[in-house]
């Protein structure tokens, strides 16, 4: 049987590597959820309102300009 010199410094590192996957998910979901504004929402382009996604509101019937 081989003995390994430092087992608790490979579970370390393996802590350590789950880790920061979790914060690189984390900081992923963020930036999508968060910072990636409003998917379902009416958008004004070329003076008509165009549907992005599904928004829940009706659409707005002040012109588009």
């Amino acid at each position: 049987m081989i003995e390994r010199e430092r087992p608790f410094q490979e579970k370390k590192q393996l802590y350590v590597l789950i880790i920061v996957m979790i914060i690189m998910v984390a900081a992923l979901l963020y930036f999508r959820f968060i910072l990636g504004g409003n998917e379902d929402t009416w958008l004004c382009k070329d003076g008509v309102w165009i549907e992005h996604g599904n928004p829940s509101d009706p659409m707005p019937t002040y012109p588009c300009e």
